[in-house]
């Protein structure tokens, strides 16, 4: 199977200037658009992004784990991508959109766009896994995401799957997974670099650190994907977190979870990295139903927190109110049944938490699951997941309780903004907006105009239900201390 089809561009050849200076410090990237500097700072150039999409399901090692010699395992899900680039500010002034390579892992180039105008691509069909790399346009930092869907209506793997294809990382932790019988969890791992990256793999449990069966460093050779199965790591665990770190690079990570009873399947999901770990955690969600949380402490200490939640209508009742977590274990928490909106972790020390809601299919069930999420702060874009004609799914944006306000910017078709939506926050209520508020939006961008706001999005057909986290902020344009060389 090809790893793309549909989308067709011009390829373009990128080549980029050299300096040489003696670098004493580093200044933190400014956002876009500012050009303030020191008179012994020297600017950089824009930097290049890339965003890998893990691709179809894996499904390897499934076969194998049937109890009857005459079952056979269906195929993955139908996949389609999309990337959408639009334009940024230079701190000349200068407006323009990175443009768009996508190559398969290991494998050829698919296509490239030239750098300058937005681009939105077509539902692109997935064979494997695919990597996007943004090549700025000048000084415009580039503005680019990337979107996977896999969707089933019926077989052992009905269900919906979305994930917002995230940057390179060196430090990941997952608190959602199981492997108990008939669950299935796994964590895709990829390195879209040049260069082999040393990985090490922490497993945590409700009575704390979990021994790992086997080896707990592995080496993801430069553009692959490696593929941890964790119940061979930690066979028949009800409640498992994972922490994942790069020990001599970047690496994407996402965690891929399937579920069965039998013949009756129980969901799918792909679900990206929690936010850092902090005294105050949020996880806005955007399905409604039957409610999980489970909240990872990778400290030396226990940690306890209260929670609380809220809706549209203003806060909710959890089944629980607090949580109480070991130190390096990972816990469990039924929140019963919630609506939209988000739950707030208030702790006496840092936890990292994900909320995993549970939906009726006509098959069966389906998953949702919501990682904790950053502070949206000056500007993230999200491109929309689709369906395989390239129509925009049904589906929800949360932005959780607080303070300050938020513009949210549809991007078109043509990948041009329309006009933006600004919403003030409120301290006692969330906000729930459909998908459909921003009619023909490929990709909504958001921008926290005033104070923190924390964002998720839901979609849902059919098939069931998924949840999407935000992907991290654009960098700026970044100036280094220089002492010239004489």
């Amino acid at each position: 199977m090809n790893a793309f089809s549909r989308t067709t561009a011009t390829a373009v050849g990128i080549a980029v200037p050299g300096v040489l200076i003696a670098v004493t410090a580093f200044v933190a990237p400014l956002p876009s658009g500012s050009g303030s500097r020191g008179p012994e700072q020297i600017r950089l150039p824009a930097t290049a992004t890339s965003a890998l999409c893990p691709g179809p399901l894996d499904l390897s090692a499934q076969e194998e784990a049937a109890t009857d010699d005459e079952f056979e395992v269906s195929e993955a899900p139908t996949t389609v991508a999309r990337a959408v680039s639009i334009t940024s500010t230079a701190p000349d002034g200068a407006e323009g959109a990175g443009g768009i390579t996508a190559s398969a892992v290991g494998g050829d180039q698919l296509f490239q766009t030239e750098p300058g105008d937005p681009f939105v691509t077509g539902a692109d069909g997935m064979g494997t896994p695919v990597v996007y790399e943004g090549t700025p346009a000048g000084e415009s930092p580039v503005l680019l995401s990337a979107v996977q869907t896999a969707s089933a209506d019926d077989g052992d793997f009905a269900g919906l799957a979305a994930l917002a294809c995230q940057a390179p990382l060196t430090h990941a932790v997952f608190s959602g997974a199981s492997t108990l019988t008939g669950d299935d969890s796994r964590l895709l791992i990829g390195n879209p670099t040049d260069a082999p990256v040393t990985v090490r793999v922490a497993l945590t449990g409700e009575g704390g650190p979990v021994d790992v069966a086997g080896q707990d460093e592995l080496t993801v050779q430069p553009r692959s994907t490696r593929t941890v199965v964790l119940g061979a790591l930690a066979p028949e665990a009800a409640v498992l977190g994972a922490e994942v770190t790069a020990e001599d690079g970047r690496i994407s990570a996402a965690l891929q979870s399937t579920r069965r009873d039998g013949l009756t399947p129980l969901g799918i999901e792909h679900a990206v990295a929690e936010a850092p770990a902090e005294t105050r955690t949020v996880v806005p969600v955007a399905t409604g139903g039957e409610a999980r949380l489970r909240v990872t402490n990778t400290t030396d200490r226990a940690v306890s927190a209260q929670l609380g939640a809220h809706s549209a209508d203003g806060p909710m009742q959890l089944a629980n109110g607090s949580v109480a977590v070991p130190a390096r274990g990972t816990a469990d928490v039924d929140l019963g049944e919630i609506a939209p909106g988000d739950i707030v972790l208030e702790s006496d020390g840092e936890l990292s938490a994900s909320v995993t809601v549970t939906v009726d299919t006509p098959e069966g069930e389906d998953l949702a699951q919501y990682a904790g999420a950053e502070a949206v702060g000056a500007a993230r874009m999200l491109a929309l997941p689709t369906d395989q004609h390239g129509n925009p799914l049904e589906g929800d944006l949360v932005v959780a309780a607080g303070q300050g306000s938020i513009e949210v910017v549809p991007i078109g078709g043509d990948g041009q903004r329309r006009e933006p939506h600004t919403y003030d926050l409120a301290d006692d209520r969330a906000i729930v907006l459909g998908l459909a508020d921003f009619g023909d939006a490929r990709a909504l961008e958001l921008r926290g105009t005033d104070g923190d706001a924390f964002a998720a999005v839901g979609v849902r057909t059919e098939a069931g239900a998924s949840g999407m986290s935000m992907p991290a902020a654009p960098e700026g344009i970044g100036y280094r201390d220089v002492r010239l060389e004489r």
